[in-house]
């Protein structure tokens, strides 16, 4: 076969990936490779090194290899003779200017060369900017390192082995996940030590965290740590689509094999962690996918631990022989807490426990500014503004002259020479106007959980409203004043972003003052802020509607039109029809249609089908597909296959098919086999396979073989391989081998499997296991699963099992789960069982849970309590996780055993599984036990989990204790749970009492009475 523009023998290997460099130059470069090598025909290694080869003779040439490393690099990792050599060649191939072409690749080479990587070198690091905390300091304690002596734990050994894998050449990212001055960010700097020369650490803060990040993952190269500390700043942005965008371009770096190896470093606190990684039973979206697929799918998770084991204390003991400030935290510390006792959180809890009224009411502020959002500087106006309504009136009478700053010096007194509870801070290049306090760490994660179920009194939200740093720290502070229903204070806040200069608050207002009935209101500010807001545009084109402003809201539909928007005008079209104006609404898509908004045809095609008119809507169905879209002629067959004239849809996909358009086709084929018309299938496939189609050809195929037509089903597979389809060179190879002919399929497995097919590479695995080659057959299925296909691997454990290899089918299947599958841990764990070895078989299910596939466990436990054995099902539950526990608990439930369901959610809530207290507090209130539900719901929402407090009070609504309801709710709302106001509103409305509307509308004061209208 033959290649586009004359290309080689053996086809083209596929394009390479899209660019992304260690710097602006070296992308640069990158991409103008990327572009030549697209634009020649993605010609493939072999063709460009037999060019570079002959055009270099007598001189060596190159060989595959080196010209596979050019073409898949990140940057000027070739020579600079090499390198244009193979853009020589790619050039002359894609027509371009062969002489420009490699002046501007020399040009480039020299600066990528001549740019400094991203990062600062290991050794030039220092722990204290990486916010390494600092420990106590001990009076005459002389002259002693920066950093106390280094207890190692299981925790840094099991990061010893990850930084090993790294500086193999594996890109890694692992969360160090534990409370506030456990050790985690020591334990990513002694770690660091572990990186051979040549490794970079890159810490992403300036200006802010997530605009470092965002601005500069793309210049990220090999050899590259990326610091996250604290990566819930990243990956939990006040703006939801930055925090996505960070994440899709850390999942795409750690994808990216041309700027291997890269390790990502990152800390988080629990509390972050949940969130982030657990889709709650009870959410409406699923707004952290992104998120939980990088942590979970693609990352490691390293719990560190709060307490030192025995033998970490023995461990510390030997090394506190050097360092008075390990001796004195080993004798000072409680529970085997010895990291928080070194970083000196005794010393700052007592500060605060015994802090005069003044001092305790300015941490109180700066704890809740910081729990719902604001940034890490609070200015020295915002604590001084919101400290009054934390004070009792008693407390105000007795403070003196000048307690402010009496207070403000008392919470900067340094604690064992670590910092105060609120330190003065300074932004690095940057004279702030006014000072500005960083609270402490510790005390920002105390403060969020003693401070969880308390709404911010009047002069909180005041003082935020006037002094709140920044346009992002309002936005943040005022979506927390919407969710605990202070409706108002959100108002006040979104309007002070707005004038800071954050625009998309604007929206956030406008449905706000919307909410209160002032449409008016809410229109001008839509109107203000539509334009850039697809959203917003809807919003205002139905308020217009709504309003009786007909001719305004086509007037915005079309102007939104105008700028490629055309989805408005199909919406506004369908509001009409829907509301019997058929006339109008045919009007507004006969318009945009005529002045070729395309987007807008299938609502025009719908609408004449409806009316009778066949003909007009195949021709606005066609004019769209001439224009490149599809989806028009696609709503037309949908309507009338749905309508039962099958010849009309077909005449229509048949059509489009002869004008090169296949997808109609191949979907009707789908369509109609799904009906059991297997015949009208193949025959619609075979249009499109006439009109060049090579997925109809294997569609075809798969059908002729479930028709038991082998023969013809071969020859099709045939016609789509040499038409360049690996999969159906794959299955081709499927057929012969089933065929005995071993060789043949080895020959198609190979050719697609050159091609990148890494189910052909793991069926050729397969291939070599039969033979003998068991060695090959690994390496080969290791391979396929790096890229993406581990069925090989699956079936080698269960060969390796049957054939009694255990310890081989246990290590294939770790691998498995190392690329992403867990399936042949299960299915390992399954023959165990089966050969009645159970307790090998719940430690491979074990292992499975562990590799995220906690589902399996579940599985298990639920098989085990099925078939009657109790004790082995809850054995089972408590050596996984607690989530199995709490799963374990709800079949107890389902099978009216109460009490022994109510035992294991708390034995899930004591191995951590906190959520189960609102099953027990839920448990509880319908078991009549209101105080126990009560205290329940509170130890759970102290948890994090405040929906507990919103399950009782509807509980308590629907038997008819509505004053309890309302108290419940409202505690929810203080919580933060969003839907509080709406439900209490809701209760309310049920049992006729007056004041619900205006609780909707107007929300809650901050001291939590009704507010009035504003």
């Amino acid at each position: 076969m033959t290649g586009d523009r004359g290309g080689p023998p053996g086809g083209s290997q596929p394009p390479i990936g899209q660019p992304a460099g260690a710097t602006p130059a070296a992308r640069a470069l990158k991409e103008l490779v990327h572009r030549l090598h697209t634009e020649a025909g993605a010609p493939s290694a072999a063709y460009i090194a037999a060019s570079v080869t002959r055009d270099r003779a007598p001189r060596p040439g190159l060989s595959k290899e080196s010209v596979r490393g050019i073409i898949g690099s990140s940057g000027p990792t070739a020579g600079q003779a090499d390198l244009v050599s193979v853009a020589t060649v790619l050039a002359r191939k894609a027509r371009w200017d062969v002489a420009d072409v490699a002046r501007r690749v020399r040009d480039l080479w020299v600066a990528a060369r001549l740019t400094p990587r991203l990062g600062v070198p290991v050794r030039d690091l220092d722990p204290f900017a990486l916010e390494v905390h600092q420990a106590i300091t001990l009076p005459g304690q002389g002259a002693l390192p920066t950093l106390p002596s280094y207890v190692e734990r299981e925790h840094d050994r099991q990061l010893h082995r990850i930084m090993d894998r790294a500086a193999a050449g594996e890109s890694l990212l692992v969360t160090l996940i534990g409370e506030s001055s456990t050790g985690k960010t020591r334990a990513c700097w002694e770690a660091l030590r572990r990186l051979p020369a040549g490794w970079r650490v890159w810490h992403p803060y300036d200006p802010t965290r997530p605009e470092a990040a965002l601005g500069h993952l793309a210049d990220v190269g090999p050899r590259t740590v990326i610091w996250l500390n604290e990566a819930q700043h990243y990956l939990l942005a006040p703006e939801a689509r930055t925090a996505e965008r960070i994440t899709a371009g850390l999942r795409t770096l750690l994808r990216d094999p041309g700027r291997a190896p890269v390790l990502v470093l990152a800390t988080m606190w629990p509390r972050f962690w949940e969130p982030l990684t657990v889709l709650s039973a009870s959410a409406t979206q699923d707004s952290f996918a992104q998120q939980r697929e990088l942590l979970t799918g693609v990352g490691l998770r390293l719990p560190v631990p709060k307490s030192f084991t025995s033998a970490d204390i023995d461990s510390a003991h030997r090394e506190a022989r050097r360092d008075p400030r390990l001796a004195r935290a080993l004798e000072g510390a409680a529970d085997g807490e010895v990291t928080q006792f070194l970083a000196g959180v005794p010393a700052l809890r007592d500060h605060y426990r015994y802090a005069p009224p003044g001092a305790a009411a300015l941490i109180r502020a700066a704890m809740d500014f910081r729990r719902l959002g604001h940034g890490r500087a609070l200015p020295h106006a915002l604590l001084a503004g919101a400290v009054e309504d934390y004070l009792t009136d008693r407390e105000l009478d007795s403070l003196g002259e000048g307690w402010l700053e009496s207070a403000l010096e008392y919470c900067a007194e340094p604690c064992r020479g670590v910092p105060g509870p609120l330190t003065r801070v300074r932004r690095r290049g940057e004279r702030l106007a006014t000072v500005a306090y960083r609270l402490a760490d510790y005390l920002e994660q105390h403060g969020n959980a003693e401070r969880r179920l308390n709404c911010p009194p009047r002069s909180f939200w005041e003082s935020a409203a006037r002094h709140a740093a920044h346009g992002e720290d309002l936005l943040a502070l005022a979506h927390a004043a919407e969710v605990r229903g202070r409706l108002r204070h959100a108002a006040d806040l979104f309007r002070a972003a707005t004038e800071a200069g954050n625009t998309g608050a604007l929206p956030e207002l406008a449905r706000l003052r919307e909410r209160t009935g002032d449409t008016g209101g809410a229109r001008e500010l839509y109107e203000a802020s539509y334009e850039a807001d697809h959203t917003v545009r809807r919003e205002l084109v139905r308020l217009r509607e709504r309003d009786g402003d007909r001719e305004g809201a086509e007037r915005l539909a079309f102007e939104a039109a105008d700028t490629g928007d055309t989805e408005l005008l199909a919406d506004l079209a369908r509001l009409r029809q829907e509301a019997g104006d058929k006339e109008s609404a045919e009007r507004l898509v006969s318009t945009a249609a005529r002045q070729g908004k395309i987007q807008t045809f299938p609502e025009l095609a719908r609408s004449r089908e409806a009316a009778g008119d066949g003909a007009g809507a195949e021709e606005l169905a066609f004019a769209a597909l001439r224009a490149g879209y599809t989806y028009a002629l696609a709503e037309l067959v949908r309507i009338r296959h749905g309508q039962g004239d099958g010849g009309g849809a077909e005449r229509l996909v048949v059509a489009a098919a002869r004008a090169g358009r296949v997808r109609p086709a191949a979907r009707m084929a789908r369509l109609l086999e799904q009906s059991g018309d297997t015949a009208g299938a193949e025959r619609l496939l075979r249009v499109a396979a006439d009109a060049g189609s090579r997925f109809a050809l294997t569609e075809l195929a798969r059908l002729r073989t479930r028709a038991g037509d082998r023969p013809g089903a071969k020859s099709l597979l045939g016609t789509a391989a040499e038409a360049g389809s690996t999969f159906a060179m794959t299955q081709l190879g499927r057929l012969r081998d089933r065929a005995g002919d071993t060789g043949g399929a080895e020959e198609l497995y190979r050719a697609a499997a050159d091609r990148g097919n890494t189910d052909a590479l793991a069926a050729l695995a397969l291939l070599r296991e039969l033979a003998g080659d068991s060695k090959e057959a690994e390496r080969m299925a290791c391979e396929a699963a790096d890229g993406g296909s581990t069925f090989a691997l699956a079936e080698l454990v269960w060969v390796r099992e049957t054939a009694r290899a255990s310890q081989q089918a246990e290590s294939l299947a770790r691998t498995a789960t190392r690329a992403g599958n867990t399936g042949a841990l299960v299915l390992l764990a399954r023959l165990r069982e089966q050969a009645g070895d159970k307790a090998g078989a719940e430690r491979l299910v074990g292992l499975a849970a562990l590799g995220g596939n906690s589902l399996v466990l579940n599985e298990f436990v639920r098989l085990r309590e099925e078939s009657g054995d109790k004790q082995g099902a809850e054995r089972l539950a408590l050596a996984g996780t607690s989530r199995v526990v709490a799963g374990l608990a709800h079949l107890r439930e389902e099978a009216g055993e109460i009490r022994d369901a109510e035992r294991l959610f708390l034995k899930a809530v004591a191995l951590g599984e906190t959520r189960a207290l609102t099953e027990l507090a839920r448990l509880r209130e319908e078991a009549g036990d209101r105080e126990g539900a009560e205290a329940t719901a509170r130890s759970a929402a102290h948890a994090g989990h405040v929906d507990a407090l919103a399950v009782t009070a509807r509980l308590r609504a629907r038997s008819g204790s509505v004053e309890d309801a309302r108290r419940l709710y409202r505690s929810a709302a203080d919580a933060g749970y969003g839907s509080a106001l709406d439900e209490l509103a809701a209760a309310l409305r049920r049992t006729g009492h007056a004041e619900w509307e205006d609780l909707r509308r107007y929300g809650l004061e901050a001291d939590g009475t009704p507010a009035k209208a504003w």
